[in-house]
């Protein structure tokens, strides 16, 4: 792992040569053979170094929840409180959108300085950014101020997302990337699936935009001890590249194929942007709901959404990214249709609603691991990903709002269904993106033979390892005496995808006499 940090490290203390052993021994080298007795195996500590990935992941995770918390009170309910101060239904799918406009600047001009952040620093202040945001819509009575704060928050939600996903892949292994940012969006949106019924009821305490107001002001204050907790608890990882701020560069957005899978990371922006943000709570409040009635409609859809989100991303690393991604989108076409044709009551639309939080959480997860699969490079990946999500959360708003003001939120509902329809022709045409994996039978491992003696004195002099003839011998012995135990764990099938260090399974497997 790139950077100087405070995860866990990928290997143990270095040793530190000559030098520091004739500090220690008074410049006679002959004291050195008498420290180079080889530890037993039982000795070696290794396996703690995954116990303590695994804990940096947990207070990662848990930073994500009180986030995702802070960051949901608000997100159904801002659309309602822009109609609740005297705007239009249009005006709120615009100010719901309004956030991708500072969500593209950073991204597009920051996708050497995100990613390169301090991870810590970077969740700190979106934090921070958000909460502010939301105590200016509390305090306001025009919507045109909330539309203001909404922007503002945008520089929020575009470092947490940058650093946040940047940090979730470099905390797992090379093959359960997809995993990994489906799992940080589960439990990002796990703690924005308590907003919609939290939300609700707290907006019910006060009636009509006062309590709206209400509950911006409560988000604000939920913001700011999640800034606390980012800063205390998130591992720090630091970048040996030093972040800068400018165009992006080498994106490496080559190809149909790549283009194609952009797009569908914006659709899936869009979706949520316009469809979970807008046309939904809209289509909820015209329907006559109450905040808490609203409010439970909304929670089944946010569970949908992050039960997809974590399930999604496993399950597209398993069996591929097209099965999945295809059957949301025809999914959600379906579902989609039925609230713009058929639904007419509260029960209807919350299991429409929740019908719809399926193809939300697909449409987010599914895209960003088709990204990686193509990219370049997994930071020049989630640069083009950030991008094509802002572009997407954007003309989401600008294509719900469109389609209010030309005929109500059912027409824009209707869209909304073929444009999942035909994001799902598109997804037919790009077929596969996940690397096929080489069977085991297929593999075939050429066993190179123990060196001799003299094979093993060339190999090192080779290395430019200078050794006394004592510790060379002592170093040919030590790997003759391990040889045997090597090639059997070699012979094994064992699981290296999982958190687990190599060397920490291999040193278990022979402390335990080369059993499973």
């Amino acid at each position: 792992m790139a950077g100087c940090t405070d995860l866990p490290r990928r290997c143990g203390g270095r040793g530190r040569g000559w030098s520091h052993a004739r500090r220690r021994g008074g410049g006679h080298r002959t004291r050195r053979v008498a420290v180079i007795e080889v530890a037993p195996v039982r000795a070696v500590r290794l396996p703690v170094r995954a116990d303590a990935d695994a804990g940096a992941r947990r207070r990662f995770h848990l930073v994500v929840v009180v986030a995702g918390v802070g960051f949901g009170l608000t997100a159904p309910f801002t659309a309602l409180l822009v109609v609740g101060l005297g705007g239009s239904p249009a005006s709120a799918a615009y100010v719901v959108s309004s956030i991708g406009l500072s969500l593209l600047l950073v991204d597009f001009l920051g996708t050497r300085f995100v990613p390169r952040v301090s991870s810590r620093t970077a969740l700190t202040v979106s934090l921070l950014v958000f909460g502010v945001g939301c105590l200016f819509s509390a305090v306001t009575t025009s919507w045109e101020v909330v539309g203001l704060a909404r922007v503002l928050q945008g520089f929020g939600t575009a470092l947490f997302m940058g650093g946040g996903i940047a940090l979730a892949v470099r905390l797992v292994g090379e093959h359960t990337r997809g995993r990994a940012i489906g799992t940080f969006n589960a439990f990002w949106f796990l703690g924005v699936a308590t907003g919609p019924l939290g939300g609700g009821l707290i907006a019910a305490a006060a009636p009509g935009p006062d309590g709206l107001r209400l509950l911006f002001g409560v988000c604000g204050v939920v913001n700011l001890a999640g800034a606390a907790a980012a800063w205390f608890l998130a591992p720090r990882w630091v970048s040996d590249v030093r972040p800068r701020l400018g165009l992006p560069a080498g994106l490496g957005v080559r190809g149909r194929r790549m283009w194609s899978v952009l797009v569908l990371t914006g659709l899936g922006q869009a979706v949520r942007s316009g469809l979970a943000l807008t046309l939904v709570p809209l289509l909820g409040a015209r329907l006559g709901m109450g905040w808490v009635a609203l409010g439970v409609a909304l929670f089944a859809l946010s569970v949908a959404d992050v039960a997809t989100m974590h399930f999604g991303g496993g399950l597209s690393d398993r069996h591929g990214r097209l099965l999945p991604l295809a059957t949301a989108l025809a999914w959600g076409t379906v579902a989609v249709t039925a609230l713009a044709t058929v639904v007419r009551g509260p029960v209807a639309f919350t299991f429409g609603a929740l019908a719809a939080g399926v193809t939300v959480g697909a449409t987010w997860v599914v895209p960003a691991a088709m990204t990686i699969d193509l990219a370049e490079t997994p930071e020049t990946a989630l640069a083009a990903y950030r991008i094509a999500c802002d572009i997407g959360m954007l003309t989401g708003g600008v294509f719900a709002g469109a389609g209010i003001a030309v005929g109500g939120v059912h027409t824009a509902l209707t869209a909304t269904a073929a444009l999942l329809f035909g994001g799902l022709l598109l997804t037919l045409s790009v077929r596969e993106t996940l690397p096929r994996r080489p069977h085991p039978s297929v593999v075939k491992e050429e066993l190179v033979p123990v060196p001799t003696p003299e094979e093993f004195t060339v190999f090192i002099a080779n290395s430019d390892i200078s050794l006394t003839p004592e510790r060379l011998s002592q170093a040919y012995a030590t790997h003759a005496r391990y040889r045997p135990d090597l090639e059997r764990l070699r012979a094994l099938p064992l699981p290296f995808t999982e958190p687990v260090t190599e060397p920490a399974t291999a040193l278990a497997w022979i402390a335990r006499g080369g059993k499973a």
